[in-house]
């Protein structure tokens, strides 16, 4: 049974992977209504996410970001599969990174950097990010349980040729890899919700006080990497715009959690900014504090 499930998943890539843009955009407008109208997909986690948020929004003004929300979220999924069968060139004319010598720069020094993305815009397209920087891309990604499932998933964003980091070891990993020579940029995506744990560091995002991740943090000030930080625009449907903000050169001269308070103010920023394309389907809340 699960040899013919994973062949159906491949045969269904596949075919998504060779349709033009345009066909598989109307296929995503067909989903979007199922996926939101029809299935109802997270849509009571969506709402309790921007009611909870400070963004402000009306009844109405919720109504229609859901729409935009899950039009995205469903691009975003139909644009992963169809990566796999883009060229390098394909690739670059839809997404853009503005300013890649901020990184690039380090490189040059002989330095690794650490850079930290949230789940907003085409935050799938920086498996290609091998693409546009001189340092080997690592992305630090979180093991799925089907096992059959995972292999397909690590094949697809490996294809552009970054290395993948399992979160449960990413410490030694890295570790490791600092000591081998060569220079890494090591992608972190640190706006999930993590587990509950005494030791936890909480801070308010979107005005809520929920526990935080800090292994970036932690990671650039034990090994001294510096931390970049990359802003994802959509600027129409499967095109994407990334621009670099340095938010430490020298991680140990920032106070602690500095870091990680900086992260958390810049991917606020962003999603105020256009709050259409931050990926509401995560729980991002369910470990709020309550007074």
């Amino acid at each position: 049974m699960k040899k013919i499930k994973l062949f159906l998943v491949k045969f269904l890539f596949f075919i998504i992977g060779n349709l033009p843009f345009s066909i598989i955009y109307l296929i995503s407008n067909f989903l979007s209504f199922v996926v939101h109208n029809l299935v109802g997909y997270r849509v009571e986690v969506v709402e309790n996410n921007l009611k909870s948020s400070n963004l402000n929004l009306s009844q109405s003004q919720i109504k229609a970001l859901k729409n935009k929300f899950y039009s995205h979220f469903c691009d975003i999924y139909l644009e992963m599969i169809k990566l796999d069968y883009l060229t390098n060139k394909e690739i670059k004319d839809r997404f853009k990174v503005l300013n890649p010598e901020i990184a690039n720069n380090f490189f040059s020094n002989g330095k690794s950097v650490i850079l930290m993305v949230s789940h907003y815009g085409g935050y799938e397209w920086c498996t290609t990010l091998n693409n546009y920087f001189e340092h080997q891309v690592a992305a630090i990604y979180t093991p799925l349980k089907d096992k059959e499932l995972e292999k397909l998933t690590l094949k697809s964003r490996k294809k552009h040729g970054i290395e993948l980091i399992s979160r449960y070891n990413a410490l030694d990993k890295i570790r490791n890899l600092e000591n081998s020579g060569k220079k890494y940029m090591y992608g972190f995506m640190a706006d999930q919700s993590p587990q509950i744990r005494k030791i936890n560091y909480w801070s308010k995002f979107l005005g809520v006080e929920v526990p935080v991740f800090t292994g970036a943090e932690r990671m650039a000030k034990e090994l001294n990497i510096p931390v970049i930080f990359a802003k994802m625009s959509k600027i129409d449907r499967g095109k994407y715009e990334m621009k670099l903000e340095l938010i430490t050169e020298n991680p140990n001269s920032v106070k602690d959690f500095g870091i990680t308070e900086k992260y958390l103010r810049l991917v606020e920023n962003q999603i105020h900014e256009n709050p259409d394309f931050y990926f509401w389907t995560h729980n991002r809340f369910k470990h709020r504090k309550t007074n």
